[in-house]
């Protein structure tokens, strides 16, 4: 019997791609045996697609100050095609920033758009004021600074824009980028650590494309319900995508920084990967695992040996449940089997592996509270309501690139004039357009406790230092629930033990139907300053499925 419980939607995912099988030693050794023997059974082909290009890496040390400009730039997604994009430092997306733990180091944003933002950093345990959650936006030509106290383990985080409303948008033009911690502790491990070379990052994203090769999505309304998703997967801004790794174990640093799919990941091969880290940092020890699903906002970090040669790394599409009562209708993906969601070519060199295959541990995890029953309860449920007549869910939810939209988005060229005419604000410099499609009926209502955001208002207050057992409830569909300010470790979901995958210090997490989480709050947060809570599906953030706290 295996030690984790899997829902009903990871199960019939999983099943449908050959990938869940029992994660023990023997089962393991088997899938690598087999996977072996198939490597060396198939014919070496040439490897096509598009080189990636990896986030420059930029070290703060302590006392020193970085400044992250948010600008325009242009950027080709796809070959030869270059666009109008937003980024940091003038490129899409922004550089990964590196920083020491046990050091304080201070970032500027600087704006030089022609709109008001904001930077969250994602994962990094900062107190309210610097966290910039909820800071209300820097003016063009403005600039603000986060002094960043670093004390947490070793891990891939990021950062993003959070200025209410406009969280979709800005992260699907640029407004991004990988944020890690170095731990020195973790040096021992020996794991892969040239970046670029065998030290990975790899942003997932999913667009959709006009004939220019400019990214184009449905206005707000109109995926409201359940969120866009693009037909093409991009990888660090890159369609097509291809790495080079050496022929031995590569670490592989994955972001899912879309606005809703949940990239349900497995190596073309079925080839057996090593999570060794989750959102909050290294696990105590790695996890056999053949299939890895990664919902918008989280992070995982996997060892993958390609010493006997290289594999695809796929997604399978991302059907998502809408439940309204006793009905429980699958809504389609517009991706309908399996893709590709980057490739690699391996390729011998002279440097020997850096860690040994099966010794790759991380810290201990603290132990869990002996008396949860003690523990203070809080009970959180995000809610899609609808507001009209009719399936308005169902029809928002379609495929946004289906046989008909499909065509019209790709080759009908909406710019900023379509864009204009459908009642929308002009696109601005450096911001990609939005296709026209409109909202299928009344625009859902989105909620967490029966309310929805609004700014001001604190909707819990917790104490500084205090653990307590935060119920997360989904009664529609599934929602990545994320929380500012704190990690947490996942008790149960669905009434069973934490998958897999989610055994790990965690800030976001995927509810499927419920989730308890167990919290710690080490960090301060006053009412001028609040952490947040909320769905990471980013049209719901955006549409209020969102809510305040303090900590004091």
């Amino acid at each position: 019997m295996t030690d984790f419980m899997l829902s009903r939607r990871a199960l019939l995912a999983g099943t449908a791609l050959g990938l869940v099988a029992a994660a023990t030693p023997a089962a393991a050794r088997e899938r690598r045996s087999q996977g072996k023997k198939r490597s060396m059974a198939a014919a070496p082909e040439a490897v096509k697609g598009n080189q990636i290009a990896y986030p420059r890496l930029v070290e703060v040390g302590p006392g020193e100050t970085f400044d992250l400009v948010a600008e325009p730039a242009t950027h080709a997604f796809l070959p030869g095609k270059p666009v109008p994009v937003l980024g940091y430092g003038g490129g899409y997306m922004g550089p990964a920033i590196r920083l020491k733990r046990g050091t304080t180091a201070e970032l500027r944003l600087v704006n030089r758009l022609d709109r008001p933002t904001n930077v969250h950093w994602h994962g990094l345990l900062v107190e309210g004021e610097f966290d910039g959650g909820t800071h209300p936006g820097v003016a063009p030509g403005a600039d603000w600074r986060a002094r960043l106290r670093v004390d947490q383990p070793a891990a891939t985080l990021w950062y993003h824009a959070h200025v209410h409303g406009q969280t979709t948008r800005d992260i699907h033009d640029g407004l991004a980028g990988l944020l890690l911690v170095d731990d020195a502790s973790t040096a021992a491990l020996g794991l892969p650590s040239t970046w670029g070379v065998d030290d990975l990052a790899l942003v997932l994203q999913d667009r959709d494309f006009d004939a220019t090769g400019r990214p184009v999505r449905p206005p707000l309304a109109a995926t409201l319900g359940h969120g866009f998703r693009g037909a093409t997967v991009i990888v660090n801004g890159t369609a097509e995508a291809l790495a080079k790794v050496p022929t031995r174990p590569v670490r592989l640093r994955l972001l899912n920084a879309s606005g809703a799919r949940t990239f349900r990941l497995y190596f073309e091969d079925q080839r057996t990967f090593r999570l060794i880290g989750t959102d909050g940092g290294l696990l105590p020890e790695p996890i056999d695992l053949t299939y890895l699903p990664l919902s918008a906002g989280e992070r995982a970090e996997i060892l993958v040996d390609f010493a006997e040669g290289a594999s695809p790394l796929m997604t399978g599409p991302d059907e998502h449940e809408h439940r309204s009562g006793a009905t429980v209708t699958t809504l389609p993906d517009v991706l309908t089997q399996p893709v590709r969601v980057i490739v690699f070519d391996a390729q011998k060199d002279s440097h020997p592996a850096a860690t040994p295959w099966a010794t790759a541990k991380g810290p201990a995890q603290v132990p869990l509270p002996t008396a949860l029953a003690d523990l203070k309860r809080r009970r959180f449920e995000l809610r899609v309501i609808e507001t009209g007549p009719g399936d308005a869910f169902a029809a928002a939810a379609m495929p946004t690139a289906g046989a008909t939209d499909h065509a019209a988005m790709h080759h009908g060229g909406h710019g900023a004039a379509a864009h204009e005419e459908m009642g929308h604000a002009p696109a601005s410099p450096g911001s990609m357009a939005h296709s026209a499609h409109d909202a299928a009926g009344p625009a859902p209502r989105l909620e967490i406790n029966g309310r929805a955001f609004a700014p001001g208002r604190i909707d819990e207050r917790v104490a500084i230092g205090a653990t307590e057992i935060w119920e997360i409830v989904s009664p529609e569909m599934a929602h990545p629930f994320h929380l500012h300010g704190a990690h947490f470790r996942v008790l149960s979901e669905d009434g069973g033990r934490p998958k897999l995958w989610n055994v790990g210090a965690k800030d976001t997490v995927l509810v499927e139907n419920s989730a308890e989480i167990l919290v710690t709050f080490a960090r301060r947060a006053g009412e001028d300053a609040p952490y947040l809570y909320h769905c990471h599906l980013l049209e719901h953030e955006d549409g209020g499925m969102m809510g305040t706290f303090t900590v004091s």
